[in-house]
């Protein structure tokens, strides 16, 4: 194994890597032959300036930090370079403008990285004198938006666009996508809601940030990126400091899926999953206080389950339309191993909470999902073939908090650390109670409709 330290530089050459004993240090240069800012900075800035949004100089540290800690995340492997097959050692450095901001800050990022990712992190931070994205001087007022959103192309994405464009808001939608089925999903669904909404299209700003595979020499590949909420994150932050009077970047998700407790005993690793939990969005809270910048990240559905969202949706028969062409499933791609395009398993944690919010939100009408494994009762009896564990780990939680319902109070700390404020905890148990009876109710009427099909 190897211990890495990745070098942000500002400058026009290749990569280059030195290793000293089991560290190698790795220089990512940031601009290419051209002068231009790379991984894809230098389309989004374009993009971005084409509607006169122009961010700011800390907008982009926020950005290129980002990209250094995706790139760490996706090109260097946890099997390969790490003791215990999961937790590695990372370094970064990266200089920026206002070192005398971002220096107090190294511990904030070390805490949140660690707990999104699972990895040791050290971060430092050097001055960066040149500047790079000077204001038109003809540019006097930037746009103004009722809302700024990320918009992934999952269910719970579609449901918040929906809720801003019924209310006629002048809604931006930050997406990131690593792969061209993501990137596809979100584009049917722009198509979608231009259709409908015509008088408030939403404004779609993306960033795709793909890395070549032996960008990092000997880092191997790795899959389960973690830190892409914090790119994804990122790349709002930097739009959003372009705009004018945008005080909320929101990240819609449904409280059972942003707290992820562990389901059971042997829930970790990749199945602990921290992208949208309380504590981290209240670490980049922290982050951007720090930084003076006005501007906070929020979860307007912590409160409330999947299907609670799908029934309080402001356009139902709209969401029925096109929910399909949303993507919930963790590993679509894994279709391809049945020799099929790539679709919802059916079987994953996310496609199982999906599966039970459409049939709490559209009982009768039921879910024109495409699923790779569509009878639940045949996900129950797949447990040899590992296409039931998911679904037995949820039997397994709902069954504790079915004999127990007081220890939903207690199991909502076991995903990470909370906010002491009592009003805030008794909701988050409480979505997590709601959420596992939704999917509990989900299980018992599929299971008994299969059974009286034999």
């Amino acid at each position: 194994m190897n211990k890495y330290f990745l070098v942000g530089e500002y400058i026009n050459r290749g990569v280059t890597s030195s290793k000293k004993a089991d560290y190698i240090t790795v220089r990512v240069p940031f601009r290419n032959s051209k002068n231009n800012l790379k991984y894809g900075i230098n389309h989004a800035l374009k993009n971005l300036n084409a509607y006169d949004i122009y961010p700011t100089e800390d907008g982009l540290d926020i950005l290129s930090l980002a990209g250094l800690v995706y790139l760490s995340d996706t090109r260097i492997s946890r099997s390969l370079h790490s003791e215990d097959s999961w937790t590695r050692e990372i370094s970064i450095e990266l200089p920026v403008y206002n070192l005398e901001k971002w220096e107090p800050l190294t511990g904030l990022f070390k805490r949140m990285l660690d707990f999104l990712t699972g990895d040791r992190w050290t971060i430092i931070f050097t001055k960066r004198y040149e500047d790079f994205l000077a204001k038109p001087e003809n540019i006097t007022s930037p746009p103004k938006f009722d809302a700024v959103t990320l918009f992934s192309g999952g269910m719970d994405s579609l449901i918040g666009t929906i809720n801003h464009l019924e209310k006629s808001h002048k809604t931006a939608l930050i997406s990131h996508s690593g792969d061209s089925f993501t990137k596809k999903v979100q584009r049917t669904l722009l198509v979608n809601l231009k259709n409908k909404y015509p008088a408030h299209n939403p404004l779609y700003l993306d960033l795709r940030m793909v890395f070549e595979k032996d960008l990092i020499p000997n880092g191997g590949i790795e899959n389960t990126t973690r830190s892409r909420s914090f790119l994804f994150i990122a790349f709002g932050i930097f739009a959003i400091s372009g705009m004018k009077e945008v005080s909320i970047l929101e990240v819609p998700e449904n409280g059972l899926i942003a707290l992820n407790v562990p389901l059971d005993e042997l829930r970790i690793g990749s199945h602990s999953t921290r992208t949208t939990h309380p504590f981290y969005l209240e670490l980049w809270n922290q982050v951007l206080n720090g930084l003076g910048l006005k501007l906070s990240i929020q979860n307007p559905y912590w409160n409330k389950t999947k299907g609670e969202m799908a029934n309080e949706c402001l356009n139902k028969e709209f969401l029925l339309q096109v929910i399909k062409d949303s993507v919930s499933c963790s590993s679509p791609h894994k279709a391809r191993w049945s020799g099929i395009s790539p679709r919802h398993c059916g079987y994953c944690v996310p496609c199982i909470i999906r599966r039970a919010a459409i049939k709490k939100a559209f009982e009768e009408e039921g879910d024109n999902t495409t699923y790779c494994v569509d009878n639940v009762q045949k996900i129950v009896s797949n447990h040899a073939k590992n296409k039931g564990v998911q679904l037995r780990s949820f039997q397994i939680a709902i069954d504790k908090i079915k004999e127990k319902p007081q220890l939903a109070k207690f199991f909502v700390y076991k995903s990470g650390p909370l906010d002491n404020n009592e009003d805030f905890l008794q909701g988050l148990s409480a979505v997590y109670h709601r959420g596992l009876i939704e999917i509990d109710d989900f299980i018992i009427e599929c299971c008994q409709t299969s059974l009286k099909k034999i």
